[in-house]
């Protein structure tokens, strides 16, 4: 279960659309009313929230968005929602592992300013994910998009921990057996790669995706109890050729951007 500090936007209220979406599908919410007239109060009010309760994701929809990004939220995630950064607050740059979401056709808060805000962070320019027909992002696929931007961070229960995910079979899926591994690794320093190994079972050149951190391979399409291997003996035996090389963040946004584990289109 994500805790979830949901900030509204500008003439908006809690309880809408959007917080009642995610809590309804099983997230703890904190929503709380910001004032409309007082900036600097809402930002007050959102910091004492987030104090309070340590949310795992921070949600900030429109002015909310510009909110979300005036607060102090450590770790959390955040996610913006058509963030309207230009017009309330002092900073302009968000962190690494932020998720933009935002209309092409928004005519409230032009989706240009969220490419500005990606550029000003020094963010890939593929960062904000276009979604939805309009400001509010209040119909299905925006909404399904915002969730499951909020459960990035989530542990998959019937997963497990680290030894779970070693012993599960996941034949046929290696390219989200990578991205599980590199999420739910106790070290968040493992890389997602991309790219071909030679199969003895096939014969041939195969696409292929494994996680690499240091002198280590994590390979989940291997037997269990060989799928940890020093990267060197992986190398000799499989000859892995790199196509590319994702950390942890931005495999998980590409993911969501794309709908899928893999492969995984930057442009």
């Amino acid at each position: 279960m994500t805790t979830i500090l949901f900030l509204h936007g500008w003439r908006s209220v809690p309880g809408g659309v959007k917080p009642t979406y995610l809590r309804e599908h099983g997230h703890v919410v904190i929503n709380p009313q910001l004032p409309d007239a007082d900036f600097a109060e809402a930002v007050r009010i959102a910091q004492a929230e987030y104090d309070a309760h340590h949310p795992d994701v921070v949600v900030g929809s429109s002015r909310g968005g510009a909110v979300a990004m005036n607060i102090e939220s450590g770790t959390a995630r955040l996610v913006l929602l058509c963030p309207a950064w230009k017009n309330w607050g002092t900073v302009k740059t968000v962190k690494p592992s932020t998720v933009i979401l935002h209309s092409r056709v928004d005519d409230v808060i032009p989706f240009a300013d969220s490419e500005d805000l990606v550029r000003n962070s020094g963010l890939p320019a593929w960062t904000p994910i276009e979604v939805g027909t309009d400001h509010r992002l209040a119909t299905p696929e925006p909404l399904e998009m915002m969730l499951e931007a909020c459960r990035l961070d989530a542990d998959d229960e019937t997963i497990g921990d680290e030894e779970d995910i070693l012993e599960r079979d996941w034949t046929g899926l290696c390219y989200t057996a990578a991205l599980r591994w590199a999420c739910d690794a106790e070290e968040r320093d493992w890389v997602v790669v991309h790219g071909s190994v030679l199969s003895a079972t096939v014969g041939k050149r195969i696409e292929h995706s494994w996680c690499e951190r240091g002198a280590f391979i994590v390979d989940l399409a291997m037997p269990v109890g060989s799928r940890i291997i020093e990267r060197e003996q992986y190398y000799r035996v499989v000859k892995p050729k790199v196509a590319r090389v994702y950390s942890v963040d931005e495999a998980l946004l590409l993911a969501l951007k794309n709908r899928h584990d893999a492969p995984l289109e930057r442009d």
